[in-house]
């Protein structure tokens, strides 16, 4: 196994793990976690809504999730050159979710209402 593999299998199991948790821990207690909701004003905290944060992160470690278990045995079975490869993807995954899940998508909205009632979060 080389380093890139290693790195696929020690990220997938930190996405693992960060959602295990996520999923344990109810979704009020966890959404005091979002750093960027308690920086704000009174006034501004009504306007955004850290729970959809919360389901935006959950879905986000499960495409990592996805995407590493994929790239591993892709790499261990048909080339190790795809572990490179996913390395690469995992890493653009990571950089779309820090714009995904801060507060401009976070935004309280007749939609964002609709989803976390559909969900019961």
């Amino acid at each position: 196994m080389d380093k890139f593999q290693r790195g696929i299998v020690v990220i997938t199991f930190a996405s693992l793990a960060i959602y295990i948790v996520l999923s344990i821990v109810n979704v009020e207690k966890s959404s005091k976690w979002i750093k960027w909701y308690w920086q704000m004003d009174v006034d501004e905290q009504r306007k955004y809504d850290p729970r959809i944060a919360i389901c935006r992160l959950k879905k986000m470690l499960v495409i990592m999730l996805a995407v590493g278990m994929c790239g591993f045995l892709f790499s261990w079975f048909i080339k190790p050159v795809i572990s490179i490869i996913t390395l690469g993807v995992i890493m653009v995954i990571l950089v779309f979710s820090i714009s995904y899940i801060g507060p401009k998508n976070c935004l309280l909205s007749e939609k964002n209402k609709i989803i976390i009632t559909k969900f019961h979060i």
